[in-house]
């Protein structure tokens, strides 16, 4: 969830809270403000009805609103309030009063005296009074979470800016990272942590890098002069024993020194060394590689069968396009099984070769990983060379396994 989301959930979640408890809470306290002042106006009218009778003698009737009884003499009740429900003859439904009802004495003589006033008047009051309260409240919620989120999108825009620079960030990059400078403290002091780490990041890799590069190279050296000297061992009359002990060295280092080219090719390929780029044809690249590898074919039993619809056509460098498909013609022999087959296909936007072999635990996430192969006798680069190259020249590589092992090539543009 966005920090943005998450903050307008709990504000509307708090606002809707607050704004049903003031709702409520008004609600009951109008509801008790206007009954005391109903209860003013009968004891008001009470009084007027008194004096009325003990100036005129008259005894003024309007039922319900006001009920006088003449009664006999008893002792004098205390004046009560209550609710009373009465029946509305002309409308024809019951009505609710709010009923003062007190035992007076004028000229010697009781009456009971009951003064009503509807409850209806007063609740429709209370009603309107609260409905409008929770009206202009909630408007003044709608206007305010409107501004509020326009504000956030203009005071959030330089950090998504900046989060944005941040995820297109690379240590490979020549570039530094491009951060937006902000007036919000908080925003800034990140700003200032995120330049210092990412300054800090891409010189330690550039020393790692510089350092893997002249180790490469100066390894390099030594081991093409032990080759030799081997080679030259080789050629002498040796024992059995000794014979076996230096082929198996001699392995050894083509091995070591085949891994360290390997290597020096990922490094030069992560520098961006192979800039001179060209219109490739798959097509004949394909066809040339066919009679190149064909002796490995040949040796393993492999049946290739070839389906182009169109040719596939990418501007990237020729050396890397001729090292992508050495590696994947490579890899489709050396993890094929005896008399399998190569599948490969084409059309204008997509190159696949497939070929048939073992079940291995590998997946699209791990097989173009660096040093991970499902054949203990490969040392693993080759995939990992064949995605830097995919990297480097705006193409997509996946994989897939069903009977087949297919590795899958689209260009990006």
């Amino acid at each position: 969830m966005k920090f943005l989301t998450k903050i307008s959930r709990n504000y509307l979640i708090l606002f809707t809270t607050i704004l049903l408890t003031v709702t409520i809470a008004g609600y009951f306290v109008l509801h008790i403000i206007i009954m005391r002042g109903a209860k003013e106006r009968l004891l008001g009218k009470m009084y007027l009805i008194e004096k009325e009778i003990a100036n005129t003698g008259e005894i003024p009737n309007l039922y319900p609103i006001i009920e006088i009884q003449k009664t006999s003499e008893a002792p004098v009740i205390k004046p009560t309030f209550k609710e009373v429900i009465i029946r509305n003859e002309m409308e024809n439904e019951d009505e609710i009063f709010l009923e003062y009802s007190k035992k007076i004495k004028v000229n010697d003589s009781w009456y009971m005296v009951k003064l009503r006033q509807s409850s209806f008047e007063n609740e429709d009051l209370i009603l309107i009074l609260a409905l409008t309260l929770f009206t202009l409240l909630s408007s003044a919620f709608i206007i305010s979470f409107f501004i509020t989120k326009r504000m956030n999108k203009t005071v959030w825009a330089d950090f998504e800016h900046n989060l944005h620079e941040i995820e297109s960030f690379g240590l490979s990059q020549n570039q530094n990272i491009s951060l937006l400078e902000t007036s919000i403290e908080e925003f800034q002091r990140l700003n200032q942590v995120i330049n210092n780490l990412t300054h800090k990041l891409k010189s330690d890799y550039l020393m790692l890098k510089e350092f893997t590069e002249n180790v490469s190279h100066e390894i390099q050296t030594p081991l093409s002069i032990a080759l030799l000297n081997l080679e030259q061992i080789l050629q002498q009359d040796l024992k059995e024993e000794t014979f076996q002990r230096v082929v198996k060295s001699i392995n050894a280092l083509k091995r070591l020194s085949a891994l360290n080219q390997s290597l020096i090719l990922l490094a030069k390929i992560e520098n961006k060394q192979f800039i001179t780029d060209k219109e490739i044809s798959f097509k004949e690249l394909v066809s040339r590689k066919e009679k190149e590898f064909s002796i490995l074919f040949e040796a393993k039993k492999l049946d290739i069968k070839l389906l182009i619809e169109q040719d596939f056509i990418v501007e990237m460098n020729e050396q890397l396009a001729d090292i992508l498909i050495n590696n994947l013609f490579s890899n489709a022999i050396n993890h094929n099984i005896v008399g399998g087959d190569i599948r490969i296909f084409m059309n204008a936007k997509t190159f696949e070769i497939c070929n048939t072999g073992e079940n291995n635990l590998l997946t699209d996430d791990t097989i173009f990983n660096r040093f991970v192969s499902g054949n203990p006798k490969s040392y693993g680069l080759g995939l990992a060379i064949v995605k830097k190259i995919c990297e480097t020249s705006n193409l997509n590589i996946r994989y897939l396994k069903n009977d087949y092992h297919c590795f899958i090539i689209n260009s990006k543009i």
